[in-house]
């Protein structure tokens, strides 16, 4: 099928379309007894990959073929065997819902223009406020990730404090994703401006401590800005005490805003209904749809209490939009950073539709259940010690025969690729880090680390 058309015919698209899916399934099919990473990127098959375009265009066979070497390289995020970093299971139903989207084509920037679409995303979105116990009068969006919502959520607390923003302070663990600290430069905030809060001995941020270093700066002249705890930070999973947190920032009339990208969505969960008391009195919300609800990487989002406050620090005008006319649903471009976006809202409608809720939380309970037996084994191995129990889905643990040892673990993890694991560092020392969240994990395949761990050990 060489020199494609542009737009193609009811037939070609059909052809088309078959060739992807089945390059799809294929790859799918072979997940389960694929590496979960494979060796360094081949030089000539780089500089094949980096071929430019031509004049006239190329098979898609030899297209897909291309493409199967380039996916055969790095880590395989797609495998249940990847428990690195925070995995995200990239459900295939969701994929569809992308594909879909891309195909339909709808802009979604603006109710007037794609209500419909629109509509579909905003009943998402109201499902993830009721979910998070937010009042009905609460909105949000879909953004690409936790890291565009945590820089969306900061510029809206700047906001607050009005033009003159300079002796803003932020406040949050030194545990919290470093996407904060990212955010708060972008948005302008001043150096030393962000306030790295002690955590306790459960790596939870100190409530206490987070009350003195606000009346420290309110000392010293400065304005607390914004409070951000985390709702499963992303090296052990730790749940900062959100109750005390949202008390002090009650107290001292502050934004309180909760990063609960990577462990919002276990409130479909019993356990996580219970651990993430307090998340429902946040002014906002930082969620990603592509960790804990499965689907596949760019969709993530930000729920807030009260939609104005987004619209007050992100709406702008232009004269060719003169044409845009207020409704019942809202405009998304005067809520955040985007104006054009995709159409983020159908992936998770079709998913959630299809599946329904139940599916979702039997697979994030099987996931509380992958760490809590493998922090029960890991704690029978003489020589390991856990940074904790886990609270979500993450174990961290150690040699206590020191990191040399611990790294040696480390290496004999990845080196096996039978798993791909990654490390933290905390108290300054190197932890070994297992994340389960993806809906591809058997239990023989959680097994196998703590065997290779236990291999490794042995005298």
């Amino acid at each position: 099928m060489p020199n494609i058309p542009i737009e193609p015919g009811a037939e070609l698209r059909m052809k088309l379309g078959e060739a992807v899916l089945d390059h799809i399934n294929g790859f799918i099919d072979q997940l389960d007894t694929s590496p979960a990473s494979a060796a360094p990127i081949d030089p000539e098959l780089m500089q094949e990959l980096l071929t430019q375009p031509g004049e006239d265009g190329v098979e898609l066979a030899l297209l897909l073929e291309r493409l199967g070497r380039a996916t055969a390289t790095g880590f395989d995020s797609a495998s249940g065997r990847f428990m690195s970093f925070i995995p995200s299971g990239g459900i295939y139903t969701a994929a569809l819902g992308s594909f879909l989207a891309n195909a339909l084509n709808r802009y979604t920037g603006g109710s007037h223009a794609a209500p419909g679409a629109v509509a579909i995303e905003e009943s998402v979105v109201r499902w993830m406020t009721s979910l998070f116990g937010l009042p009905e009068t609460s909105g949000g969006l879909l953004l690409s990730g936790g890291s565009i919502a945590n820089l969306t959520a900061v510029v809206t607390a700047r906001s607050q404090l009005g033009e003159r923003f300079h002796d803003g302070v932020i406040y949050t663990s030194e545990r919290a994703h470093h996407s904060i600290d990212k955010a708060a430069r972008i948005a302008g905030i001043a150096p030393g401006r962000l306030r790295s809060v002690p955590t306790d001995t459960h790596l939870r941020l100190d409530p206490g401590a987070l009350a003195q270093a606000i009346g420290d700066d309110r000392d010293a002249g400065l304005r607390p800005m914004m409070i951000v705890a985390t709702a499963g930070t992303t090296d052990t999973g730790a749940i900062d005490p959100l109750e005390e947190c949202a008390d002090v920032a009650a107290a001292e009339d502050t934004w309180f805003h909760v990063d609960a990208a990577y462990g919002g969505f276990f409130l479909l969960t019993d356990r996580g209904i219970s651990r993430l008391t307090g998340i429902d009195r946040a002014d906002s919300i930082t969620v990603d749809a592509h960790k804990s609800l499965l689907l596949p990487f760019g969709i993530g989002g930000l729920l807030v209490r009260d939609p104005a406050t987004l619209i007050a620090a992100h709406e702008g005008h232009g004269a060719y939009m003169r044409d845009v006319t207020d409704g019942e649903l809202p405009h998304y471009l005067a809520m955040g950073p985007e104006l054009t976006r995709p159409n983020r809202g159908l992936p998770v409608w079709l998913a959630l539709q299809l599946h329904g809720v139940g599916q979702f939380r039997a697979t994030l309970d099987r996931m509380l259940d992958l760490a809590d037996t493998a922090a029960d084994q890991l704690e029978e191995i003489p020589g390991v010690e856990l940074a904790g129990r886990p609270e979500l889905s993450i174990v961290a643990f150690r040699s206590t025969a020191g990191d040399p040892t611990t790294l040696r673990v480390f290496d004999a993890l990845n080196r096996s690729r039978e798993v791909h694991v990654s490390s933290t560092m905390i108290g300054g020392r190197v932890y070994v880090r297992l994340a389960f969240l993806s809906q591809r994990t058997t239990e023989e395949m959680a097994t196998r680390p703590i065997e290779i761990v236990r291999e490794t050990l042995a005298p």
